[in-house]
């Protein structure tokens, strides 16, 4: 093929080709600037919805995020698909404890699992271990509702892997709350199966998180994860060393009184005085029945307080029924 020489056709192909490369350019940069705007547009929406989670409109909220997520794709904006996936399990999650409990945990997880496809260790370690304590969190109170030690196992692996990048030293509010929820786990697979050995394992991850929840720091998660400390002792109380762990039991529920007052936490201090009065209830069959019976029905009179059976009925139920035993355990002492 011969070359093309004439000074007139080179100036012409040039000039074709510059104008195609500045086309090109100028397209690019355009396509750039809008997913620029479209990536600040959305995080900037995605801010405003994150703060509403708190907000009692859950199902107006889930509907933004999934109107969202016709706008993003996850090859598109994985980071932000991650986000809202994320979102929309919380969403779910604060749902199931409304309506359609297993529907919502359900979707929860999709969500979650969702969001860890994107968030991967390596890449997102902190995402990785918010989404792992949030899909555990999931899978604890879906074993209220069925497959109960499966679950459980579940969320105990999933507060596992978020400890990988929890570790105490880097992210110490995160590891005890991640601790705390492990606590939980172990707890309630205690009513499954090795009753003492994840009674013992709930017990260590309870002293793990309060070796962050001090209570001039965070009083509020000190009185809660003291509150559970203390049901996990009562409970091991059932299977050895009876009066040390029921001693136990009462200090922690103790603790967590300090800080749950009727003033300020009425609902919390309720349920604590019942713990406690089931404490001293048990420890009157060791020692001192007349004085620990006295103190539980003390204890049940002051949850009576708050759960009233207008109120709460059912706690009401719960409460009432134990102060029926103590006054069975009186009458037949003949007191």
């Amino acid at each position: 093929m011969p070359l093309v020489n004439d000074p007139l056709i080179v100036s012409i192909i040039g000039g074709t080709t510059a104008g195609v490369l500045t086309a090109l350019v100028g397209f690019y940069v355009l396509q750039y600037r809008r997913k620029r705007t479209t990536k600040t547009d959305l995080m900037s929406r995605l801010n405003r919805l994150d703060k509403s989670l708190k907000s009692h409109k859950i199902n107006d909220v889930l509907a933004e995020y999934e109107e969202m997520l016709g706008r993003v794709s996850e090859a598109d904006h994985p980071e932000i698909y991650a986000h809202i996936m994320n979102n929309r399990g919380i969403c779910h999650g604060k749902l199931a404890r409304i309506v359609d409990k297993e529907e919502n945990l359900a979707k929860a997880i999709r969500a979650y699992e969702e969001a860890l496809k994107i968030y991967i260790v390596e890449k997102y370690p902190v995402n990785y271990s918010m989404t792992q304590n949030n899909i555990g969190t999931a899978y604890i109170t879906l074993a209220e509702v069925r497959d109960k030690e499966e679950n459980l196992n579940k969320a105990i692996r999933a507060f596992g892997e978020a400890l990988k990048i929890y570790v105490v030293e880097k992210y110490p509010v995160d590891y005890a709350m991640t601790q705390n929820n492990l606590g939980n786990a172990y707890i309630t697979l205690a009513e499954v199966r090795d009753k003492e050995e994840n009674l013992n394992k709930a017990i260590r991850a309870f002293e793990e998180a309060l070796k962050i929840y001090i209570v001039k720091k965070y009083p509020v998660d000190f009185a809660m994860t003291q509150n559970n400390l203390g049901t996990a002792y009562g409970t091991l109380a059932g299977v050895r060393d009876k009066e040390e762990n029921l001693n136990k039991a009462i200090r922690a529920f103790g603790e967590a009184l300090k800080i749950r007052t009727v003033e300020k936490y009425p609902v919390d201090y309720a349920m604590t005085q019942n713990n406690l009065g089931n404490a001293y209830r048990i420890l009157a069959g060791v020692r001192d029945k007349e004085e620990n019976l006295a103190k539980a029905t003390r204890a049940y009179e002051e949850a009576l307080k708050v759960y009233t059976v207008e109120k709460y009925p059912l706690d009401y139920e719960v409460v009432v029924s134990n102060m029926s035993e103590v006054k069975q355990l009186m009458k037949a002492e003949g007191q």
